[in-house]
Protein backbone atom coordinates (compact mmCIF):
# COMPACT_ATOMS: atom_id res chain seq x y z
CA UNK A 1 0.00 0.00 0.00
CA UNK A 2 1.18 3.32 -0.69
CA UNK A 3 1.76 6.21 2.13
CA UNK A 4 -1.68 8.06 1.14
CA UNK A 5 -3.62 4.44 1.46
CA UNK A 6 -2.32 3.73 4.95
CA UNK A 7 -3.31 7.20 6.17
CA UNK A 8 -6.95 7.16 4.79
CA UNK A 9 -7.25 3.35 6.16
CA UNK A 10 -5.35 4.89 9.52
CA UNK A 11 -7.92 7.47 9.76
CA UNK A 12 -10.76 5.69 8.97
CA UNK A 13 -10.53 2.84 11.34
CA UNK A 14 -9.26 5.44 14.13
CA UNK A 15 -12.20 7.60 13.97
CA UNK A 16 -14.54 4.24 13.91
CA UNK A 17 -12.82 3.18 17.10
CA UNK A 18 -13.18 6.60 18.47
CA UNK A 19 -17.03 6.80 16.80
CA UNK A 20 -17.61 3.54 18.51
CA UNK A 21 -15.90 3.79 21.89
CA UNK A 22 -18.13 6.92 22.20
CA UNK A 23 -21.33 5.67 21.18
CA UNK A 24 -21.08 2.81 24.11
CA UNK A 25 -20.43 5.28 26.41
CA UNK A 26 -16.68 5.16 27.25
CA UNK A 27 -14.90 8.56 27.12
CA UNK A 28 -11.56 8.18 26.58
CA UNK A 29 -10.37 11.71 26.74
CA UNK A 30 -12.18 15.13 26.46
CA UNK A 31 -12.68 16.96 22.81
CA UNK A 32 -10.65 20.07 22.45
CA UNK A 33 -8.29 21.46 20.00
CA UNK A 34 -5.50 20.37 21.60
CA UNK A 35 -6.78 16.70 21.59
CA UNK A 36 -7.69 16.72 18.18
CA UNK A 37 -4.50 18.18 17.20
CA UNK A 38 -2.54 15.10 19.07
CA UNK A 39 -4.86 12.66 17.58
CA UNK A 40 -3.94 13.67 14.37
CA UNK A 41 -0.47 13.40 14.91
CA UNK A 42 -0.58 10.26 16.92
CA UNK A 43 -2.77 8.63 13.66
CA UNK A 44 -0.74 10.25 10.87
CA UNK A 45 2.58 8.91 12.76
CA UNK A 46 1.08 5.63 13.57
CA UNK A 47 -0.72 4.97 10.50
CA UNK A 48 3.18 4.88 8.81
CA UNK A 49 4.96 3.65 11.68
CA UNK A 50 5.38 -0.07 10.47
CA UNK A 51 7.08 1.24 7.64
CA UNK A 52 10.03 2.43 9.37
CA UNK A 53 11.75 -0.84 8.57
CA UNK A 54 11.98 0.62 4.67
CA UNK A 55 14.95 2.88 3.53
CA UNK A 56 13.13 4.96 2.19
CA UNK A 57 9.39 5.04 3.64
CA UNK A 58 8.06 8.54 4.85
CA UNK A 59 8.40 8.22 8.54
CA UNK A 60 11.91 7.16 8.28
CA UNK A 61 12.76 10.12 6.84
CA UNK A 62 10.56 12.27 9.06
CA UNK A 63 12.52 9.95 12.22
CA UNK A 64 15.49 10.99 10.93
CA UNK A 65 14.62 14.99 10.29
CA UNK A 66 13.28 14.92 14.31
CA UNK A 67 16.12 13.33 15.28
CA UNK A 68 19.09 15.55 13.55
CA UNK A 69 16.71 18.86 14.67
CA UNK A 70 16.47 17.42 18.07
CA UNK A 71 20.54 16.70 18.32
CA UNK A 72 20.90 19.93 16.36
CA UNK A 73 18.89 21.82 19.09
CA UNK A 74 20.02 19.78 22.34
CA UNK A 75 23.88 21.07 21.37
CA UNK A 76 22.56 24.46 21.00
CA UNK A 77 20.63 24.00 24.50
CA UNK A 78 23.51 22.85 26.10
CA UNK A 79 25.90 25.62 24.18
CA UNK A 80 24.13 28.29 25.56
CA UNK A 81 23.20 26.89 29.08
CA UNK A 82 19.11 27.04 28.15
CA UNK A 83 17.40 24.85 30.70
CA UNK A 84 13.99 25.01 29.46
CA UNK A 85 14.80 22.56 27.10
CA UNK A 86 16.51 20.51 29.17
CA UNK A 87 18.96 19.91 26.22
CA UNK A 88 20.39 16.64 27.70
CA UNK A 89 17.41 14.83 27.75
CA UNK A 90 17.01 16.05 23.69
CA UNK A 91 20.03 14.55 23.54
CA UNK A 92 19.25 11.36 24.68
CA UNK A 93 16.14 10.98 23.16
CA UNK A 94 17.33 12.48 19.70
CA UNK A 95 20.27 10.20 19.85
CA UNK A 96 17.65 7.41 20.87
CA UNK A 97 15.55 7.89 17.94
CA UNK A 98 18.59 7.97 15.21
CA UNK A 99 19.26 4.77 16.27
CA UNK A 100 16.15 3.21 16.26
CA UNK A 101 15.60 4.63 12.85
CA UNK A 102 18.81 3.16 11.63
CA UNK A 103 18.39 -0.20 12.99
CA UNK A 104 15.05 -1.03 11.75
CA UNK A 105 15.43 0.62 8.74
CA UNK A 106 18.84 -1.15 8.13
CA UNK A 107 18.75 -4.45 10.06
CA UNK A 108 15.26 -5.35 10.12
CA UNK A 109 13.63 -7.01 6.42
CA UNK A 110 10.39 -5.09 5.60
CA UNK A 111 7.37 -6.24 6.40
CA UNK A 112 9.01 -8.69 8.75
CA UNK A 113 9.73 -8.52 12.57
CA UNK A 114 8.33 -4.84 13.04
CA UNK A 115 4.96 -5.53 10.91
CA UNK A 116 3.83 -7.62 13.81
CA UNK A 117 1.29 -6.98 16.84
CA UNK A 118 4.31 -7.35 19.60
CA UNK A 119 5.78 -4.46 18.39
CA UNK A 120 2.46 -2.72 17.73
CA UNK A 121 2.00 -2.64 21.25
CA UNK A 122 5.44 -2.48 22.41
CA UNK A 123 4.78 1.02 20.22
CA UNK A 124 2.09 2.55 22.38
CA UNK A 125 4.00 2.85 25.62
CA UNK A 126 5.67 6.18 24.32
CA UNK A 127 2.58 8.03 23.76
CA UNK A 128 1.33 6.35 27.50
CA UNK A 129 4.65 7.48 29.59
CA UNK A 130 3.78 10.82 27.53
CA UNK A 131 0.79 11.55 28.07
CA UNK A 132 -0.71 8.84 30.71
CA UNK A 133 -3.42 8.55 28.45
CA UNK A 134 -4.83 5.05 27.53
CA UNK A 135 -7.13 6.13 24.80
CA UNK A 136 -4.40 7.91 22.96
CA UNK A 137 -2.72 4.57 23.08
CA UNK A 138 -5.99 2.65 21.57
CA UNK A 139 -6.09 5.02 18.90
CA UNK A 140 -2.33 5.00 18.27
CA UNK A 141 -2.44 0.81 18.25
CA UNK A 142 -6.03 1.10 15.98
CA UNK A 143 -3.26 3.29 13.81
CA UNK A 144 -0.67 1.15 13.53
CA UNK A 145 -3.23 -2.39 13.03
CA UNK A 146 -4.89 -0.31 10.19
CA UNK A 147 -1.51 -0.96 8.83
CA UNK A 148 -1.19 -4.42 9.10
CA UNK A 149 -4.44 -4.55 7.62
CA UNK A 150 -3.47 -2.46 4.44
CA UNK A 151 -0.25 -4.79 3.93
CA UNK A 152 -2.45 -7.68 4.30
CA UNK A 153 -1.46 -8.92 7.86
CA UNK A 154 -4.57 -8.55 10.09
CA UNK A 155 -3.58 -11.66 13.04
CA UNK A 156 0.60 -11.25 12.19
CA UNK A 157 2.02 -12.58 15.79
CA UNK A 158 5.14 -13.30 14.02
Amino acid sequence: MKKRNHLILGAIMSFLFIYLTLYLGYSLFEFSFYSVFVLTGIIVFYSLLPDIDHKNSTITWWFFGIGVLGLLAGILGVALRIDRIHPVVLLLISTLLLVFTFVSANIFEHRGLIHSIPIGFLSIIPIYLISNNIGYCLVAYVAWHSHLIGDGYLFKLK
